[in-house]
């Protein structure tokens, strides 16, 4: 099951935030049972950023940013003409809108994430980790 997961969800983790159980359960499983999480390099662009606003050391950021890439099985990208369409798509967020594109063109499933609403518009289903981990369960 190929899943891409969205850079709130490494943030969480990286920054030791109240949902990282959830976290961690959903690597744990995803790695040992499918290992077909990918994150887009944008979101390994942007976790590097936002963590080297908070702590103001560049090789922390750069430490976070080679964890996250650790933690999945690919990096994907998004074509020229995906980041087109997104441009001229219904989604509230551009950046979301790539998001959706990236996990579209590397045919993954699902998405894992904790602003589902901010997916509404894609045609991938979004699952928090938690929920996520649910529906692994259940197979």
């Amino acid at each position: 099951m190929k899943v891409l997961v969205d850079t709130n969800v490494f943030l969480e983790q990286l920054l030791h935030r109240e949902r990282c159980e959830d976290v961690d359960r959903f690597f744990y499983l995803a790695a040992k049972k499918y290992n077909q999480t990918f994150v887009t390099s944008m979101s390994i662009r942007d976790i590097g950023y936002v963590i080297h606003r908070l702590v103001h050391d560049e090789s922390k950021a750069r430490r976070a940013q080679a964890e996250v890439y650790n933690m999945v099985s690919k990096v994907v990208g998004v074509s020229a003409d995906a980041a087109i369409d997104s441009i001229y798509s219904d989604a509230k967020d551009f950046e979301d809108a790539l998001q959706v594109r990236a996990a579209e063109e590397a045919m993954c499933i699902a998405i894992v994430s904790f602003n589902k609403k901010d997916y509404q518009k894609g045609n991938i289903p979004v699952f928090t980790p938690a929920e996520i981990c649910e529906l692994w369960a259940k197979e």
